[in-house]
């Protein structure tokens, strides 16, 4: 294990970039490698207290040129510089993921452990030979500029969505030992049935009967006035007699 923490050490500080020969390197896309970087720069400060009793002694032992109390007055400025830069890291990492159309969150998660388990080990390991270690580490030189790059491009193109409810640096370690356990994404809602129209019952087409012929009252027609008839003349002619066939 102190093996391995050394190594890790060695490799991710080489002229400041991050090296890919380590089981723990940065990933290359501009999201997961700043995730990382916060995670990363979590475990370093998260030591601080663990290491100073030994870097205080180192310093006594072989004091710089400008003396004791200087050396010593540039950790606690580390410090506050790492938070400083943690909270721009967490800043672009919280605009990438409200403008990812897909949810991001867990896999930056990922990162964010894969970064602080370069300090695994720590509490195994030699203290003053971890103390050296500590003293001497860096973040890689791009986390910064990559960090900047990210959130500016997120707040340029991006869109307010709630795909990533939980932040990456929500589930960050606390210390380089340990690190929470991600929840767990919320279910989705139940999508509503599609409302269903109701189809109107078919009449059977049945024929149809005639109306009743009404019958209307019968009218009299009137009748047309008769003219009385002119009486009969007496005619004073009188047929001649015939006379009688002889015998």
């Amino acid at each position: 294990m102190a093996n391995a923490l050394l190594l890790a050490l060695a490799l991710l500080a080489q002229d400041g970039q991050a090296s890919t020969q380590s089981p723990n390197a940065p990933p290359s896309d501009e999201y997961g490698y700043v995730a990382w970087c916060y995670g990363a720069l979590g475990g370093y400060a998260s030591l601080y207290d663990q290491v100073m009793p030994e870097v205080t002694r180192i310093e006594k032992a072989f004091p710089g040129p400008d003396g004791v109390e200087a050396s010593l007055k540039t950790y606690p400025e580390l410090r506050a510089q790492a938070q400083k830069d943690m909270k721009a890291f967490a800043s672009a990492i919280t605009a990438a993921e409200k403008a990812s159309p897909r949810p991001i969150s867990e896999y930056g998660g990922a990162q964010v452990k894969r970064g602080a388990a370069i300090w695994q080990g720590a509490g195994s390991i030699d203290k003053a030979r971890l103390a050296q270690m500590w003293m001497s580490w860096s973040p890689p030189g791009d986390c910064e500029k990559r960090a900047k790059a990210l959130e500016m491009k997120s707040s340029i193109l991006g869109r307010a969505l709630n795909y990533n409810a939980v932040s990456a640096t929500s589930q960050a370690p606390v210390t380089a030992q340990s690190a929470p356990e991600q929840s767990p994404a919320p279910a989705p809602a139940p999508k509503a049935p599609p409302s269903r129209r109701r189809r109107r019952p078919r009449l059977s087409a049945r024929p149809r009967r005639p109306s009743p012929l009404r019958r209307l009252p019968s009218r009299r027609l009137p009748q047309p006035s008769r003219r009385p008839s002119p009486p009969r003349r007496s005619s004073s002619i009188r047929p001649t007699p015939r006379p009688a066939p002889a015998a």
